[in-house]
């Protein structure tokens, strides 16, 4: 679905302008509850993307509308373990951290993916020599967050913190564009002034947005009209399990079994 198309009618906020009963114009005719739509469709899309993405840590969902793919290039500094990734290259902010490749000398060409360090993790990278496998402990993560200068060497592990890639040896090299993020990303969001634009996932599901919105809205400002909320929610949470459902078959990547989840990667 478009955003908006007011000759057709079937843009996502006519369809909020019907289940509200705004009315024809009721929404694109009013500035200020245009702005406020717009809001609410964009914070849906979020909610939409983060359910599409939930099955896996992988980059296998992303916005469609993005033409540049989910991963970018940086330098690694000699003696530098710290990297922060806030945005991608065309500005679009990062949500979650999936994978971290090194070239691991200064004349390397082919990427060496590093292993993802974290406390609930079980990894011999850091633990004992005796052959069983051991979890990384605080105070490993801590030497690794804030390292001793003699810790140096070809990095084969990083911690993620808050956006913050943290390897676990200091480099003691330099590379330009000697490491590769992978990411998530946030949706290319709506804007009030946008009209062909459609949301970046499965065209049938985007009724999710407009739904979402009428009855985010409903309940801040009708909350008197029972009915139209109830019929509202029905339909959301119909379109919502579809959409789990296809979520699910998206991203097979995981399993539960015996409240334990198994990577089948």
């Amino acid at each position: 679905m478009q955003f908006s198309n007011t000759s057709t009618k079937q843009g996502l906020l006519q369809d909020c302008e019907f289940w509200t009963n705004l009315g024809d114009g009721g929404i694109t005719g009013n500035s200020f509850l245009k702005s406020q739509f717009t809001n609410r469709i964009n914070r849906r899309h979020e909610m939409a993307m983060a359910r599409l993405g939930l099955a896996s840590r992988l980059s296998q969902s992303d916005d469609t509308n993005y033409t540049n793919q989910p991963f970018s290039y940086f330098d690694i500094v000699s003696g530098v373990n710290d990297y922060q990734f806030l945005q991608d290259a065309d500005g679009n902010s990062i949500s979650d951290i999936t994978a971290v490749l090194i070239l691991q000398s200064t004349t390397a060409t082919e990427f060496i993916k590093l292993t993802p360090l974290t406390l609930d993790r079980v990894d011999n990278s850091l633990g004992n020599q005796t052959g069983h496998l051991s979890g990384i402990s605080i105070n490993d993560a801590e030497l690794i967050m804030s390292p001793n200068s003699n810790n140096t060497g070809i990095p084969t592990g990083y911690i993620e913190r808050n956006n913050t890639i943290f390897f676990d040896k200091l480099p003691n090299y330099s590379k330009l564009n000697g490491g590769k993020l992978f990411y998530k990303r946030v949706p290319s969001y709506f804007v009030v002034g946008d009209t062909t634009k459609e949301a970046g996932f499965p065209e049938e599901y985007h009724q999710m947005l407009s739904l979402g919105a009428s009855f985010d809205y409903l309940l801040t400002h009708k909350s008197n009209d029972g009915a139209l909320i109830t019929r509202i929610e029905i339909e959301l949470n119909k379109i919502e399990k579809q959409f789990l459902t296809y979520s699910q078959m998206r991203n097979p990547v995981k399993n539960r079994a015996i409240g334990r989840v198994v990577d089948a990667r």
